[in-house]
């Protein structure tokens, strides 16, 4: 089967590098570009290339070991490659879905429809299977002896598909283990997730978080699984088990729009900078209003307390305002006083250093002086260090030449005039510092004295304040009055009542938030280049599938199928369940034959079909489906699917014997 549409109508535009989205940013946001990567560090995003990592998986061997619970040995060994593989038995309840699940277990981490009773008869799950170039073997045990089922599991590497699957497991290198069934899911899906070049997609839950406020939902390998395993007919997803805005991400991701993954992460990061401000926003109405209320009740008390200083500055004896003005009064002496004393003590003690240095300064003169005529006088015959004897003739060449005999340097001229005018100078500079120190000193007592007489004077007016009969009224006002202060004090700190200034907007909510619509803006083009095609392609691939009267498909970004059949507008939940499962197939392949052609593999190119035909009323719709997938599988090698079906007449003639999965019992193992 080929399509309609030209490899070279696939893709007609380039989308934008990581560098020409920062550099639009910063020119819509008056930012620079260092400025945008902070912020993007800030909330742990890194801008991945816009060309998808390549990703395929191919499953080589699957093998199970357990025992049912009548005793009965279950010993599988299923070989497998690309193309169209057909798991069939006529019987219900056969074994077709549990073999499926058998290698779901493996590569999902966990079961979707595997029934409790066929899972506890596992001991050892191995698929072999090679993931974007990585030849692994993905070994699940489980221990039941305990009564209650253990699972464990290990991821073995080889070089080769050859050698992963003729070696043993002792035979291969051992990459990681896990124990218990959530480290076992979560090993298998970080690394297939990881392999795959897969992000984990954060999408926003309103209601999420431990507020209830909202949260980012992280979805991880297990909601990507969906794009594999598909769902079944009666099921109203288009991709995934997860309802809500993911199906439509899986979709973006899978056709390989670039920067769709970014896009989630950013917008989660923007609704957490949303929620941010919202909550700051609340607690700053609520503290308004506290605020608020306060301030009424200390303007209340404001009035209640000048009311009553008003009431006891009427009864007040004036003897005792003269007696209280006295205690101020001297207080401010007493004050000036020591701060006047301190300012003497600083002075007496610099003009103390003043006088000690120009002490030193003389001393150290007169030193050298005598120093210098002790050792002019010296005339060494020999070396101090070596005691070898001087030359005869060194002190005549001291004498001629004016050198010193020892050293043999010039001897420095002597004034002897220099010398006595030095030392006077630095007698004088000791008598002025002498002298200023007296002063200093005198000044010094003297502030002493006053500062004595003002504590005399301080003591003395509250002394007279404690004999005048009101003070008890005056200590009663001066308590009103220091309320007064402090609520005053408390009112001019809270602001005005309108609630002050509204907060200014967050720089970095900012810039993300123009990042984030520069982003969108690349998603919404590359969407518009790439989505016609896909929808093209979905009719095509539905209508050979049996899709009866299609019309037209109109996939939007956010998963809503706009789908006309026979003229009229039909919503996906009104196709049969045939139907449903049809589309489903026929998405997914058109999504691998676009990135194909455009020379990417978004989609791993593994596909599990439960249960095909079981929607059928005649087996004719379900042949078509099975030559077209036949056919596609010619069109795209790397394609391997593996379906199941009860209807024997579906694949008659249309798949080779090797190819179909069967047994002539009444179960399939």
């Amino acid at each position: 089967m080929t399509a309609t549409v030209s490899p070279a109508a696939v893709q007609t535009w380039t989308p934008p590098s990581p560098g020409e989205l920062l550099a639009t940013a910063a020119a819509k946001s008056s930012a620079t570009v260092a400025d945008i990567e902070t912020v993007l560090r800030e909330v742990g995003i890194t801008l991945p290339s816009p060309i998808p990592p390549h990703r395929h998986i191919k499953v080589l061997r699957l093998r199970v070991d357990g025992i049912k619970k009548t005793g009965e040995q279950i010993n599988i060994d299923q070989r497998l490659d690309v193309g169209v593989w057909a798991i069939m038995h006529p019987s219900n309840s056969a074994g077709k879905t549990s073999l499926l699940e058998f290698l779901v277990w493996a590569l999902r981490g966990r079961t979707r429809d595997l029934p409790n009773h066929v899972k506890a008869w596992v001991r050892r799950i191995a698929v072999d299977v090679t993931v974007s170039g990585q030849h692994v073997r993905v070994v699940i045990n489980q221990d039941v002896s305990s009564g209650r089922p253990h699972v464990t599991a290990v991821l073995l590497s080889a070089g080769s598909e050859d050698q992963l699957l003729s070696a043993t497991d002792g035979e291969l290198r051992m990459l990681v283990s896990a124990d218990g069934e959530e480290p076992v899911e979560q090993l298998i899906g970080v690394f297939m997730r990881e392999s795959l070049g897969l992000d984990s997609t954060e999408l926003w839950n309103r209601s999420g978080g431990l507020d209830g406020e909202g949260a980012a939902q992280v979805h991880g390998w297990p909601a990507y699984f969906g794009a594999f395993y598909l769902n079944p007919g009666g099921d109203k997803l288009l991709l995934g088990d997860v309802p809500g805005p993911l199906p439509a991400k899986l979709l973006e991701l899978f056709i390989g729009i670039p920067y769709a993954s970014l896009l989630t992460h950013l917008s989660a990061a923007k609704k957490r900078y949303t929620k941010s401000t919202n909550q700051a926003a609340h607690r700053a109405d609520q503290d308004r209003t506290i605020r608020g209320q306060e301030r009424a009740q200390w303007k209340q008390e404001l009035e209640d307390i000048h009311r009553q200083l008003a009431g006891a500055q009427r009864t007040v004896n004036p003897l005792a305002e003269v007696a209280l003005a006295a205690v101020d009064a001297a207080l401010a002496d007493l004050r000036a006083a020591r701060d006047a004393f301190t300012a003497a003590e600083d002075a007496h003690q610099a003009a103390e250093q003043v006088w000690l240095l120009s002490e030193h300064r003389l001393m150290d003169a007169r030193e050298t002086e005598e120093a210098r005529r002790v050792l002019g006088r010296l005339s060494p015959t020999c070396c101090s260090r070596c005691e070898m004897p001087f030359e005869p003739d060194r002190y005549n060449v001291e004498r001629q030449d004016a050198s010193c005999a020892v050293c043999t340097r010039p001897l420095p001229p002597l004034d002897p005039e220099l010398t006595v005018a030095r030392l006077a100078e630095l007698e004088e500079q000791v008598r002025e510092s002498r002298e200023t120190l007296r002063q200093v000193k005198a000044h010094l007592d003297a502030c002493a004295q006053r500062a004595a007489v003002a504590q005399r004077r301080h003591e003395a007016a509250l002394m007279e304040l404690n004999n005048v009969s009101v003070t008890r009224a005056f200590q009663a006002m001066r308590d009103l009055d220091l309320k007064a202060a402090r609520l005053e004090g408390q009112l001019q700190a809270t602001g005005s009542d309108d609630g002050g200034e509204p907060a200014q907007p967050n720089r970095s909510e900012q810039i993300l938030h123009t990042f984030h619509s520069v982003v969108e803006g690349a998603v919404q083009e590359a969407a518009k280049h790439l989505f016609p095609d896909l929808n093209q392609h979905i009719v095509e691939l539905a209508q050979t599938f049996g899709v009866a009267d299609l019309d037209s498909v109109n996939i939007q970004r956010n998963g809503r199928i706009n789908a006309v059949k026979d003229g009229a507008k039909t919503p996906f939940d009104d196709f049969s369940r045939g139907e449903r499962l049809r589309m489903r197939i026929a998405t997914v392949i058109a999504m691998l034959r676009i990135s194909t052609r455009r020379g990417v593999a978004s989609h791993p190119g593994l596909l599990l079909i439960d249960a095909v035909g079981a929607e059928e009323v005649t087996t004719e719709p379900g042949r078509r489906l099975i030559m077209a997938l036949r056919d596609l599988a010619e069109e795209l090698p790397a394609l391997q699917i593996i379906l199941t079906t009860a209807t024997p007449p579906l694949i008659d003639g249309l798949l080779p014997n090797e190819r179909i999965i069967t047994n002539d019992g009444d179960h399939m193992f």
